[in-house]
């Protein structure tokens, strides 16, 4: 999971708007000045890449606190075994397979594995300057990839996410929830890793927004059949078709001309133009803040003020 925000109001002054050079030298020297750390920065395009190698373990096994069961928790009726999404010739395109859900003899352990103490504080400090850096509107990057790696056992962590999404989730104009699913993570390891100092083993490259979404749909739709506490109970076609269409909604996302699904195990393939597909979602009424508002932060006598406009 993404890490609790902390520590996002600016401590000392707005960003200015900052040339891509001045960006990378103002975010790499504030690390070093403000906590010691070496990271690598990049800019790609309109993606900031962040490397923040460290030698130090990054996860530990700990005891997980039992929970008693939630009486309002809906039970699983479908296992998605399987998601693939991809954006190609202006559609979404999505195969999937689902069944209905088993029982299973597996049981809980007790154990979990979760970032450890210093991972949650190095992932905290680069936070801090990222927020003390790249909150203007104007900063010349629209996508943040922030990597730490574990250099010693080769092992990384990776969240991507829209800096938009972040400037709102900073100033509590998007709850935490929210923004955790539109974070893409994920945790690799490989033995070339080991020993990257400069990122060397990254391919950098730009992150395209109808990419981004797809990725965020497939994680969304994961999360809808195995973590919610309302996963589909009957029309599990209607609920990944409501994901895809929340998630355009919430981009304002309209460059593309269909959807199109492929359930595997049924033979069942649907397409969905634009505007059928606006007919689908969970939330269908439009957020009042989602017109694209700016919210500007000023400083004035050790207070920090939000405005939006």
């Amino acid at each position: 999971m993404f890490p609790a925000i902390e520590g996002c109001a600016p401590k000392k002054e707005a960003a200015l708007s900052l040339s891509p050079g001045e960006l990378q030298n103002k975010f790499e020297l504030k690390c070093k000045k403000d906590y010691n750390l070496h990271v690598v920065t990049r800019l790609v395009g309109k993606t900031f890449w962040i490397y923040a190698p460290t030698d130090k373990n990054l996860f530990d096994f700990a005891a997980e606190t039992p929970t008693p069961p939630d009486p309002m928790k809906k039970h699983a009726k479908y296992d998605l075994l399987y998601i693939h999404g991809e954006f190609t010739e202006k559609s979404f395109i999505f195969d999937y397979d689902v069944v209905p859900k088993i029982k299973s003899e597996l049981q809980n352990e007790g154990i979990k594995n979760e970032a450890s103490d210093y991972y949650n504080k190095l992932y905290n400090n680069l936070i801090t300057v990222l927020t003390e850096t790249m909150l203007d509107p104007k900063t010349p990057a629209s996508f943040v990839v922030l990597t730490i790696c574990d250099i010693k056992k080769g092992i990384e962590s990776r969240y991507t996410f829209y800096l938009e999404d972040y400037r709102k989730a900073s100033v509590e104009g998007l709850p935490y929830d929210e923004f955790n699913k539109r974070v893409l993570q994920e945790y690799k390891g490989n033995t070339n890793f080991i020993g990257d100092q400069l990122g060397q083993h990254l391919e950098y490259n730009d992150v395209i927004m109808p990419v981004f979404l797809t990725k965020q749909m497939v994680n969304r739709i994961r999360y809808k059949f195995t973590q919610s506490d309302f996963p589909p109970q009957q029309n599990y076609e209607t609920a990944i078709i409501d994901t895809i269409a929340d998630t355009t909604r919430y981009y304002h996302f309209k460059d593309f001309m269909t959807v199109r699904t492929n359930d595997i195990r049924n033979k069942k393939k649907m397409v969905f133009t634009p505007k059928q597909l606006s007919s689908f979602g969970e939330d269908k009424k439009a957020e009042k803040d989602s017109d694209g508002k700016l919210i500007h932060i000023t400083f004035e006598d050790g207070k920090t003020t939000f405005k939006e406009q």
